[in-house]
């Protein structure tokens, strides 16, 4: 099988993705795509308990905010959220 190469990865990492590929019974390509899977799955996992401890935090320190109907339409128009 030829020596696939990846424009702009270094030496090094081509090595590495190419020996991982070996181990993993893939193809340079397949190992590349695993991994970025992997890496976007991943990076979606929220610690939702540790979030929701960060918003009431964040609700404490600001405390009770008071608008009414009348105050969130002039902001709107005025052109703000």
């Amino acid at each position: 099988m030829p020596d696939i190469t990846v424009r702009g990865v270094p030496d090094h990492l081509h090595q590495e993705l190419k020996s991982a590929a070996s181990r993993n019974h893939r193809s340079l390509n397949g190992e590349i795509l695993s991994r970025l899977m992997e890496s976007s799955v991943s990076s979606r996992r929220r610690d939702t308990k540790a979030l929701i401890k960060r918003i009431q935090k964040l609700r404490e320190s600001v405390g009770p905010i008071d608008v009414s109907d009348e105050d969130l339409r002039a902001m709107r128009n005025e052109g703000r959220p």
